[in-house]
C-alpha cells in the first residue's frame, strides 16, 4: 500500500546516495490519470459463494469541488455498518474483492477512493488535512444512507488507520478497527527503505507529516477498539499495533495478531471473521466508554 507512493523516493536514494525528503506530495500515492470504478473481483467472489449483494456507485464532490467516487455494498441481513479506509495507492478497482470479506460478517460498506486514486478527480496540490476532510464527508454520507439501527465502524487499513482514528475522534462512532495499523509516518517511511541501505539514509519528513502520530488520536479515542497486526507484516509490524493498544484508554480494546498474514491480509484469514463479530457484539455490553 505505502510502497507504491514511495517508490519515487527510493530512486532519489541512489541519486543523491543518504538523503531522501520525505513529503506529502510524494509520500502520499497519486494516479496520473482517473480509472473507472471497476467491481469485477468483487463480483467474482459474490458468484463464488453463490452470494447475494447490492452494489451502488457514489459521488461527492467535496469542499475543494473535486470529485469522489466510491460503492456502497450491502449484504442480506446486515449486523453492521462499515466506513471503510483503504491504504496508500489502494483502489476500488485492484482490490473490491475485499468488500466480499466484509459480507462474511455480514455487512454494509462504504468505500471511496481518495482523491487523486482510483476513480476519485485529484488536486494540483496533495495535503494530509484534505484527506481528513474527505474522510468526515464519507463518514457524514455513510452515516446518511446506512441504516441507523445499525452500529457504525470505521476500519482503517495501513494508511487508513490513521484517517479511520482520525474520524473516530471528531464522529460519534460505534467501534474502531486498526488494520495493519501506523503509528507514525516517519516509522513507515524508515521501513520501506531497503535494509542495507539504512544506516547511511537520512529522511527529512515534512512538518505536514511529521506532525501525524496515530496514538495522539488513539489516547482521546474511548470506544470499542480492534486491532488487527499481522504476524509477517514487515511494513507495518505488530509492534505498531501493540504500541496503539497500550496508549488507548478504552475498556473495550483488543488486538489480535494473525498468524501468517503480511502486509493487507488480515481480512483474508478465517479467523478473523468470527473475532470481528464478537467485536460487534460487545459494543451493548462494553461500549468503551
Amino acid at each position: 500500500m505505502f510502497r507504491r507512493g514511495f517508490c519515487a523516493l527510493l530512486s532519489a536514494l541512489f541519486i543523491s546516495g543518504c538523503a531522501i525528503d520525505v513529503s506529502t506530495s510524494s509520500f502520499v500515492h497519486q494516479d496520473t490519470t482517473i480509472t473507472p470504478i471497476d467491481t469485477t473481483q468483487l463480483h467474482q467472489r459474490v458468484n463464488e459463494d453463490e452470494a447475494e449483494v447490492s452494489i451502488t456507485t457514489v459521488e461527492l464532490t467535496n469542499a475543494q469541488g473535486v470529485a469522489l467516487k466510491g460503492i456502497a455494498v450491502s449484504y442480506p441481513e446486515p449486523v453492521v455498518n462499515i466506513v471503510f479506509f483503504g491504504g496508500n495507492g489502494m483502489t476500488i478497482s485492484k482490490s473490491s474483492g475485499l468488500m466480499h470479506r466484509f459480507g462474511k460478517i455480514p455487512a454494509n460498506v462504504l468505500w471511496v477512493d481518495y482523491q487523486g486514486m482510483g476513480a476519485s478527480q485529484k488536486t494540483s496540490s496533495m495535503r494530509m488535512a484534505n484527506i481528513k476532510a474527505d474522510a468526515l464527508q464519507v463518514y457524514d454520507y455513510g452515516k446518511s444512507v446506512f441504516p441507523s439501527t445499525l452500529p457504525t465502524v470505521v476500519h482503517g487499513l495501513s494508511m487508513g488507520s490513521i484517517v479511520a482514528s482520525y474520524v473516530a475522534t471528531v464522529r460519534e462512532v460505534d467501534g474502531l478497527v486498526l488494520d495493519g495499523a501506523v503509528n507514525r509516518i516517519t516509522d513507515v517511511a524508515q521501513n520501506m527503505v531497503p535494509e542495507w541501505t539504512r544506516y547511511f539514509t537520512y529522511l527529512s519528513v515534512s512538518a505536514d507529516l511529521a506532525m501525524v502520530d496515530n496514538a495522539d488520536y488513539i489516547r482521546n479515542y474511548q470506544g470499542p477498539l480492534l486491532i488487527l497486526a499481522g504476524r509477517e507484516d514487515e511494513l507495518t509490524p505488530a509492534a505498531f499495533g501493540r504500541e496503539l493498544y497500550d496508549v488507548s484508554p478504552s475498556f473495550n480494546k483488543e488486538i489480535l495478531v494473525v498468524p501468517g498474514a503480511r502486509h493487507a491480509e488480515n481480512m483474508e484469514n478465517d479467523k478473523v471473521i468470527p473475532r470481528y463479530r464478537d467485536f460487534i457484539n460487545s459494543f451493548e455490553q462494553y461500549p468503551g466508554y
